[in-house]
């Protein structure tokens, strides 16, 4: 499944699928579920869901629409100061955390929380297969929002609208 799901991971996505419903067949809840647990590239612990909504954007450093979305998760994180969690998370296994840092610092964005999904847990959890994809997940673990290289913008308010859930 893993090496399907990188296959299908290779192309950014270029398709916008903005909604504020939940996407067929990732609107699941995980309500008394244990969330997906990951360590962050700086050994930071982050569960997933959590009790404040998260926004997930999935990318590979060699995906240059990738960078465009990275840097609007970043700048949302920022204005949300701890309101929200945010994380990048790599889709690609064979990408060190140097590597990334580094893509984290050209985009100027080294303070951007971001973690390798080294066995596609996140990815099958939520069922993404595109680069460049974000999704917000309300704290009970349903999917409330699914773009395609969103702005920051767009991030904050689908943000705040899981939070309201």
């Amino acid at each position: 499944m893993t090496a399907v799901l990188a296959a299908g991971a290779t192309a950014c996505g270029n398709q916008d699928t903005s909604t504020t419903k939940p996407a067929a067949g990732a609107s699941a809840s995980f309500g008394s579920q244990q969330g997906t647990a990951v360590t962050t590239i700086g050994d930071e612990k982050v569960t997933v869901p959590d009790n404040k909504p998260t926004a997930l954007f999935f990318f590979s450093v060699g995906c240059g629409e990738c960078a465009g979305g990275a840097k609007s998760l970043a700048t949302a994180g920022k204005t949300l100061n701890g309101k929200a969690n945010i994380l990048a998370v790599d889709m690609d296994p064979s990408e060190s955390p140097q590597t990334i840092r580094q893509f984290l610092g050209s985009i100027k964005a080294p303070e951007l929380p971001a973690a390798i999904d080294t066995r596609a847990a996140l990815s099958q959890r939520y069922k993404v297969a595109a680069l460049s994809t974000l999704i917000v997940v309300d704290p009970q673990g349903k999917v409330t929002y699914r773009a395609t290289d969103p702005s920051s913008d767009q991030i904050q308010t689908a943000l705040h609208k899981a939070s309201a859930k």
